[in-house]
């Protein structure tokens, strides 16, 4: 069965950081805004693409799957243990 990886929870974890200063920054210079937007997308494809329940597709927030990296996480789709690889 398919793992979710741990760096791609890192790397959606650092894009939804660097959203909210960018996003902070924009209110200074509106160029900015640009790579606000640049970092959603950035999180959204990777969540579409690697961060779902490896058994039923289903979504799993990201404050979730930090937590199930080091403890036991369920899906709340299917049920199933969602399982972290390293």
């Amino acid at each position: 069965m398919r793992k979710i990886k741990s760096k791609h929870i890192i790397m959606a974890f650092l894009s939804v950081i660097l959203f909210s200063l960018c996003l902070i920054a924009g209110s200074f210079h509106s160029l900015f805004f640009i790579f606000a937007a640049l970092f959603l997308i950035t999180y959204v494809l990777i969540d579409r693409k690697f961060l779902r329940c490896p058994h039923c597709s289903g979504f799993i927030n990201l404050d979730g799957l930090i937590y199930a990296k080091t403890h036991i996480y369920h899906c709340s789709h299917c049920g199933k243990v969602i399982e972290i690889e390293s």
